[in-house]
């Protein structure tokens, strides 16, 4: 698998199904694992793929991410009706996964489960939901802090990430996803509070 090619590839989808005023994030993102890839020495063509991917069919109408879920056989919770736009990760994993073969768990973890974090991420999966968080774009309480953390030291940093969201959905009145709450305690148990 050409990884050139794959970016280049996922760079004119997000081109056309990403709305013109998220596409800054997309583009943040991108930059920020680039970053994190130079500070923790780690492949950043692998980031970059994910990064493009994590946000892909984010724009797609809810009917259509349903579809597309139904087609690639992921399971459909009672949380992904009430809020379809929460597929849009896992779509996104199944397709870079059948379109250009990658198969790496931790890379296909990491662009599913983004947005809630989850107890099995490896380096690539923590680095995007990072980025995901911590793009320059992102304005929000204690941002510039977590920026520096992510590098100093990606653990503690990814640990206040998913503490960050759990605050977050709990002082804006939304649902906490349950692969956050899992991470959260998987967290708390290994000790790295």
């Amino acid at each position: 698998m050409d990884l050139e090619l794959v970016i280049k590839d996922l760079g004119n989808l997000v081109s056309k199904l990403v709305l013109p005023e998220r596409k800054p994030h997309v583009d943040g993102v991108v930059d920020f694992c680039r970053r994190l890839s130079k500070r923790y020495n780690v492949d950043s063509k692998i980031l970059e793929i994910m990064a493009l991917a994590h946000d892909v069919f984010r724009d797609v109408e809810a009917t259509t991410l349903m579809r597309m879920a139904r087609a690639y056989n992921i399971q459909i919770t009672e949380l992904h009706q009430k809020k379809p736009i929460l597929l849009h990760g896992l779509v996104a994993a199944e397709f870079i996964k059948s379109k250009y073969g990658i198969t790496d768990e931790d890379v296909l973890l990491g662009v599913a489960y983004h947005t809630s974090g989850h107890p099995n991420f490896g380096t690539y999966s923590k680095m995007l939901a990072l980025a995901d968080s911590l793009e320059f774009t992102r304005v929000y309480d204690k941002v510039n802090q977590l920026r520096e953390l992510a590098f100093y030291d990606m653990e503690i940093a990814y640990k206040e990430v998913i503490r960050n969201k759990i605050v977050y959905a709990v002082n804006y009145n939304l649902y906490v996803l349950p692969y956050t709450l899992e991470t959260w305690n998987n967290l708390v148990e290994g000790g790295n509070s």
